[in-house]
């Protein structure tokens, strides 16, 4: 077996959260647009890795379209809850517990890149307010300068510029239509940051964590 040089991770709900989650603030979206909670979150995720946008706002219209056409609903509900839903102060993100220890741990006896899904400049900000840009040697922004995870492409893309191969690489991450799948795709191995509401279904992970706190030990050792 091929020893782990390289470790890709994740960045939302992997390494960092907002203080009020995504379900808090999408309630808040419908109170505001005046609509009964007609999807959850989790359709909410289930759509992410399905479609790419230029945009927070494209993206979240996107989603909600398809959930609401699957629903029989009407898109213009979709689109207000879409434009209701505010989105969070990048700069008042927090770690995931056991997350900036992992980081440290992890940088002592491997290489480290960013995959993440999200805007460049959204997700700069939340590096700079977290303070640990300096851990990786390189940031792909996936749906800003790449496509979409799970696509493949931007985890080929990032192998090419760390100039490893996908046989000594590993991916960290706590989606499993978009972080394992997508790292599987590539060739990458998985570690999935186990999610109670989510069970796994055809995406596998070759390592599950129930925490941050899991890779103080990396399981691929």
């Amino acid at each position: 077996m091929t020893a782990i040089s390289t470790v890709f991770l994740d960045l939302d709900d992997t390494i960092c959260r907002h203080p009020r989650s995504v379900g808090d603030r999408l309630a808040d979206a419908f109170e505001r647009a005046g609509l009964d909670p007609f999807f959850d979150v989790t359709d909410f995720r289930r759509w992410l890795p399905k479609v790419s946008a230029d945009s927070a706002l494209e993206l979240r219209e996107k989603c909600f379209t398809a959930i609401a056409d699957e629903l029989g609903r009407d898109s213009a509900d979709a689109h207000a809850v879409a434009r209701a839903y505010e989105d969070p102060d990048p700069t008042t993100v927090e770690f995931l517990p056991g997350a900036e220890a992992a980081l440290e741990r992890l940088a002592t006896g491997h290489d480290l890149a960013l995959v993440t899904n999200g805007g460049r400049e959204t997700q700069t900000a939340k590096l700079d307010a977290l303070g640990i840009d300096h851990h990786f040697d390189a940031l792909t922004f996936a749906g800003s300068d790449h496509s979409v995870k799970p696509d493949p492409e931007p985890f080929h893309h990032t192998l090419g510029v760390m100039g490893v191969g996908a046989d000594e690489t590993v991916h960290v991450g706590n989606s499993l239509r978009s972080d394992v799948a997508g790292a599987h795709a590539a060739g990458v191995g998985s570690v999935w940051l186990e999610h109670p509401d989510a069970t796994i279904d055809e995406h596998v992970p070759d390592h599950t964590i129930e925490s941050m706190h899991g890779l103080h030990a990396p399981p691929w050792v």
